[in-house]
C-alpha cells in the first residue's frame, strides 16, 4: 500500500493515446476521467542505482529440475543517456545483431548448425532503461557437450570480431534488419504506444526515436569491433549456470531458449 500510495499518482504517469483520435478530445475525456484523482505532494527520491564494482567473473550456479543444462554470461554495459551522442549503445545494438539477429547470424550459423557445440545460442542488448544494462549470450550445449565447451565457443565469436572485425556486407545486413525490426513496431497501435510510453518514462522523449534510428543507422564495422575490444572484459562478466535436476515423471517438456 505504501509503494502504491508514493508512486501511483497521476504527477508520475504518463498516459499515452496513438490512432486516429481528435486531440481536443482525448485531453478533455483525459482530465475529466484523471483530474479526479489527487496528485502526490511530493514524489520520493529516486535512488541512482549503480553496480559496485566488479574484479573479476562473479560466477553462480543454480540447480533446478531442468531437462538440458543453460548458460547465460551477461556483460555490464552503458545505458542510453544522451541519444545523438550515445556511440557505445547503437554500436553495440549492432553487435548484438551480428551475433543473434536473423537466421544466418554467428552465433546459429557457428555454434548450433556449425560446430554443434550447443542446442541454442542467443545474444541480446537493449541498452534502454533508467538503470544499468547489460550485454548477454546464452544457450544450452549440445549432447555430450558442457557449459564449458559452450563457454568457451561463445567467448570465441566475441574474440574473432575483437581481432577482425565484420565485413561490409553482413554489418549492411545487420542494419538493415536492425533497423526494419525498429520500424515494423510501428505498424501497430500498440507498438507505437509501448514505443512512446517507454522513451517518456526512463526520463527520454518519444521525439529522440528518429535520432535514435540515425544513430542506428550510422553505425560502422570499426565501431562494432571497438565495442567488441572495449566492454568483454572479464571484469563486467557475470556466469550463471543452470545444472539440471532430474525432472519429475509427469512434468512437462521445456521448451528450449530461443533466439532473442
Amino acid at each position: 500500500r505504501r509503494w502504491y500510495r508514493d508512486w501511483y499518482a497521476p504527477n508520475n504517469a504518463t498516459l499515452v493515446v496513438v490512432g486516429d483520435v481528435d486531440h481536443a478530445t482525448v485531453f478533455a475525456q483525459a482530465a475529466d476521467t484523471y483530474g479526479k484523482v489527487a496528485a502526490a505532494n511530493a514524489l520520493p527520491q529516486r535512488p541512482v542505482i549503480e553496480e559496485p564494482p566488479q574484479r573479476g567473473v562473479r560466477r553462480a550456479v543454480v540447480r533446478a529440475p531442468a531437462e538440458l543444462p543453460y548458460l547465460a554470461m551477461a556483460w555490464s554495459a552503458p545505458t542510453l543517456r544522451d541519444p545523438a551522442g550515445d556511440e557505445d549503445v547503437y554500436a553495440l545494438q549492432v553487435l548484438a545483431a551480428v551475433l543473434d539477429g536473423y537466421t544466418g547470424a554467428r552465433l546459429p550459423r557457428e555454434i548450433v548448425r556449425g560446430t554443434q557445440v550447443a542446442v541454442s545460442a542467443g545474444a541480446g542488448y537493449d541498452g534502454i532503461g533508467r538503470g544499468p544494462s547489460l550485454f548477454y549470450m546464452d544457450g544450452s550445449p549440445a549432447d555430450g557437450k558442457t557449459v564449458a565447451d559452450l563457454e568457451a565457443a561463445l567467448r570465441a565469436e566475441i574474440a574473432r570480431i575483437q581481432a577482425d572485425g565484420i565485413g561490409a556486407d553482413e554489418l549492411a545486413r545487420v542494419k538493415i534488419q536492425a533497423v526494419a525490426s525498429r520500424v515494423y513496431q510501428r505498424d501497430s497501435l500498440m507498438g507505437q504506444a509501448m514505443e512512446i510510453g517507454a522513451l517518456e518514462t526512463i526520463g527520454l522523449s518519444w521525439r529522440d526515436e528518429a535520432v535514435m534510428l540515425e544513430r542506428l543507422r550510422a553505425v560502422t564495422a570499426a565501431q562494432v569491433q571497438s565495442v567488441a575490444q572495449r566492454y568483454f572484459g572479464d571484469e563486467r562478466l557475470t556466469v550463471v549456470v543452470l545444472d539440471p535436476l532430474p525432472l519429475a515423471a509427469t512434468a512437462r517438456r521445456p521448451a528450449l531458449p530461443t533466439r532473442h
